[in-house]
């Protein structure tokens, strides 16, 4: 619950038993344990359309994708697929800052194709990012042309590097991976073409666009770079939008790849310093099963280092607060949201906010300045005010009830001898035991 997952609830040591790695397994078992039911939630076309509108409609959206994405959190009993969703989610990072078409589909992205495929082929969750409004808008790949396309000679376009470099750098190979410049220029041109549709084209006879997808992903092949294209050693085919597809497909294949997602995992999950032992039964586990996510996952749970590497990891200030939630039996404030965003805001982890492509720092470094630790105190009490205006249970009966016997002594003789509610929360909320995992 602490490592793999997104906190303890009050009770929730003996849900799941005396096998911890055993419920791990159960909740990576557990049909549709990813899926969030659609209800009010748009599909792609609602939502890419919605993108091409105005501010305060795309923001509605945005707010009830988030809003969902955290009930589905604070239910489930671990949170390790979760966890394991919001990995994913960092690892593709965007920020919704930049254009509507982000703010408007981020959240159904990572709710139809991150959750779609957490536990299912890398290749396949890889590819329908790529091919999302939001990732080419976020890169600039829009209007990216191949120079010596139709439209690039007439135009006198050229193609955009931004989506061909992270691709490679962050998001397979890793930089280091065996990639050259040259490789990012050839998958630069291997996106040419890859679009969406924008309003202001539709009905424009220039345009040459369905009518019928506003913000929908679009292959403009008059756009596309002409010819065989030579990446990394492979030449591949002129076959239009599969040209690509193609490589990114052998791309998610290579060791080195499986060798940067492993090692992020480890980092991510268990330790800021990943060795060779940690990381290649994980890179073998994906490597082995063709970039297989739940056995990747089952990999790095199987480690000896899950369970007996100790918690030293700082939690993001998001997973402190989805653990404070969950901690008082809380729901998200919807009557009162800067309850949830200003803590976050002030400590610079608001989720689909980070400005760089690189996503939010896994290293507790990043999250241990003096000015945060401050700001963890003042964000832990204000959510014991916030949130635990009726809460009944004692701050040491609350501590037991979350931790057991993993509570130390230390913690627990301070929770024992605080008397008033407020100051023994907002101590067990920065206790050892609640800010690392």
């Amino acid at each position: 619950m602490q490592r793999f997952g997104l906190g303890p609830k009050p009770g929730g040591l003996a849900r799941i038993g005396d096998d911890a790695l055993q419920a791990l397994k159960d909740e990576l078992d557990a049909p549709k344990i990813a899926a969030i039911e659609r209800g009010s939630l748009p599909t792609y076309a609602t939502a890419t359309r919605v993108s091409q509108g105005d501010f305060s409609e795309v923001e509605a959206v945005r707010e009830r994708e988030l809003r969902a994405r955290i009930g589905k959190q604070l239910s489930v009993d671990i949170g390790f697929v979760e966890r394991l969703v919001m990995f994913w989610s960092n690892h593709f990072s965007m920020s919704i800052n930049k254009d509507g078409v982000i703010r408007g589909t981020y959240g159904q992205l990572e709710r139809d194709v991150i959750r779609k495929h957490v536990l299912g082929k890398f290749s396949d969750m890889h590819l329908g990012v790529m091919r999302h409004p939001a990732m080419l808008r976020y890169l600039d790949n829009q209007d990216s042309i191949g120079p010596n396309s139709e439209i690039g000679k007439s135009w006198g376009a050229g193609y955009n590097e931004n989506l061909g470099r992270e691709l490679l750098e962050l998001h397979t190979l890793g930089a280091g991976g065996g990639y050259s410049e040259q490789d990012v220029t050839a998958m630069a041109l291997l996106l040419t073409g890859w679009s969406y549709v924008r309003w202001w084209e539709i009905g424009q006879d220039w345009a040459d666009v369905p009518d019928d997808r506003p913000g929908q992903f679009f292959f403009r092949k008059e756009w596309h770079e002409p010819g065989a294209i030579s990446f990394m050693g492979e030449k591949y085919a002129p076959e239009g939008q599969k040209q690509a597809e193609k490589a990114i497909r052998d791309i998610a294949r290579k060791r080195a790849t499986a060798e940067h997602i492993a090692f992020k995992l480890v980092r991510h999950f268990i330790t800021d310093e990943p060795t060779r032992a940690m990381v290649e039964p994980v890179a073998g586990a994906f490597h082995k099963s063709k970039g297989d996510l739940k056995k990747t996952a089952l990999a790095l749970i199987s480690l000896p280092a899950a369970f007996d590497a100790p918690l030293t990891k700082i939690r993001t200030p998001y997973e402190l607060s989805i653990a404070q939630l969950r901690a008082l039996g809380a729901g998200y404030p919807e009557d009162a949201t800067w309850l949830f965003y200003e803590p976050l805001r002030a400590m610079d982890n608001l989720p689909w906010e980070r400005p760089a492509p690189d996503g939010y720092p896994d290293e507790s470094w990043a999250w241990l300045d003096p000015d945060g630790m401050t700001i963890r105190l003042d964000t832990a009490m204000l959510a014991v005010d916030a949130y635990a205006e009726d809460f009944r249970k004692s701050a040491f009966e609350l501590g037991k009830s979350l931790y057991g016997a993993s509570l130390s002594d230390t913690t627990s003789d301070a929770l024992m001898w605080t008397t008033d509610k407020r100051a023994g929360l907002t101590l067990l909320f920065m206790s050892p035991e609640f800010q690392r995992r």
